[in-house]
């Protein structure tokens, strides 16, 4: 199975079998560490805290849906990031295994600003420190104006997504947006 990837590096997913594939945390850290680069299996065990057999499992598990490729002796992610949606129409295995993943994601990376307060900041740089922040805001939108601002937040950023050249004093950085609407009106 062969993965889209869109113009800013993005695996473009619109299968229920890769949807699905990916909706666990092993394998979403796998493919986290595998959007930045080339890594042995040992390696991705070494990281992700598991023995060499399940990583072995999970990366074909991977590979066989499209988002990972044999690179020499180790893996590399297709793409850079993941883009999915859960489709309006279509198959319904499509609409739930997208949930499946958008769930999976979300709860998979909860962890994230804890380990940076407690990991990451206590040794950053002022300037660095003080860049850092939390975007927080509440709001009242429709489902098409959300999406619209998702996209356009996407667009925004297609300069710094797809930079072939890194400027001096740039680090990676990892920004976490949570669009989560309410049950009710």
């Amino acid at each position: 199975m062969q993965v889209e990837v869109n113009d800013v590096g993005d695996m473009v997913l619109t299968e229920a079998a890769a949807l699905r594939a990916l909706a666990h945390p092993v394998r979403l850290a796998l493919l986290d560490r595998l959007t930045r680069g080339t890594a042995t299996i040992a390696e991705l065990a070494e990281q992700v805290g598991v023995g060499s057999a399940e990583a072995r499992g999970h990366v074909e598990g991977l590979a066989e849906v499209g988002l990972l490729v044999a690179d020499g002796d180790g893996w590399r992610a297709v793409g850079r990031g993941v883009f999915f949606e859960v489709p309006e129409s279509g198959p319904e295995e499509v609409q739930l295994a997208a949930r499946e993943l958008s769930n999976a994601m979300l709860l998979n990376y909860e962890q994230v600003p804890r380990d940076w307060v407690e990991q990451t900041e206590p040794k950053l740089e002022l300037d660095w420190a003080r860049a850092a922040g939390l975007f927080n805001a509440g709001m009242t939108v429709t489902a098409d104006e959300l999406r619209t601002i998702q996209e356009d937040l996407e667009t925004m950023l297609k300069p710094y997504l797809n930079r072939t050249e890194q400027p001096e004093g740039s680090r990676r950085i990892r920004m976490l947006a949570y669009f989560l609407p309410s049950s009710g009106a």
